[in-house]
């Protein structure tokens, strides 16, 4: 059996586990959260719940019979139908726990629909070039689209959100700025794991590099989704423990 076949079910299996199991821990420690943050935890639940359903639907794919077959139809529109919904979900998270949902906005507004932006073109690129239905160039205009979204949202999470934060007398602060710091590392750092995996089936359009891709989106979804969702829930729990 081929490595790179066994890595590819594995990961996703583990992937699947992983977020199973971080929303019955987000739901079983539901109840230690303060009403005030408890939607900080119906939000984490929805982001990895919903990746729990897409990637069950996901899973005759990635079985090692289906992926030795020499020809394989990727399941994309899955991925994607999950980040269109997931990412604006796990970014909302955060606003709802800095109440930025209620004071700011505009801020809000903007940062989902760079994140849509985002997906969006990003689909476009991934799909056009894969099924050859646009031009390569098509294919890199909307990667540059999307990858200066991710950009705007990075600007906003590296240094307007800081700003914000610092600009309110809020005893809360420090805990906000500390979840912020590492939210920013997986903005940052986390989602560059896509656009890496599509950007390398730009220049190899073999099952191999596809199936790299897979594994990259695999660990990608697993490292985001259930980290970012449980920052946000362990800086709940302290708030939590602030206002009881």
């Amino acid at each position: 059996m081929n490595t790179l076949v066994l890595t590819t079910s594995y990961t996703f299996e583990f992937a699947l586990i992983t977020m199973i199991a971080a929303t019955l821990y987000f739901f079983l420690e539901r109840y230690n959260l303060s009403d005030e943050y408890k939607p900080v935890s119906t939000l984490a639940i929805l982001t990895t719940a919903l990746a729990v359903v897409e990637y069950y639907n996901m899973k005759d794919f990635f079985t090692l019979e289906n992926l030795s077959k020499d020809t394989l139809n990727y399941p994309t529109e899955y991925r994607y139908i999950t980040w269109l919904i997931a990412t604006p979900i796990m970014l909302y998270t955060y606003f709802v726990l800095t109440k930025f949902n209620k004071t700011q906005k505009s801020i809000v507004i903007i940062t989902i629909s760079l994140n849509f932006l985002m997906i969006v073109s990003g689909y476009f690129a991934e799909s056009s070039y894969s099924n050859n239905t646009m031009s390569i160039t098509f294919s890199y205009l909307m990667f540059t689209v999307g990858f200066v979204s991710w950009l705007g949202i990075v600007f906003i999470f590296s240094r307007t959100l800081p700003k914000l934060i610092n600009n309110q007398n809020n005893p809360n602060n420090a805990i906000c700025l500390k979840c912020l710091s590492v939210v920013q590392k997986l903005v940052i750092f986390g989602w560059a794991i896509y656009p890496v995996g599509l950007f390398i089936t730009f220049f190899d359009g073999s099952v191999g590099t596809a199936l790299t891709r897979e594994i990259i989106y695999n660990f990608g979804d697993c490292f985001n989704k259930v980290g970012f969702a449980l920052i946000c829930f362990a800086c709940a729990k302290k708030l939590s423990k602030k206002t009881t």
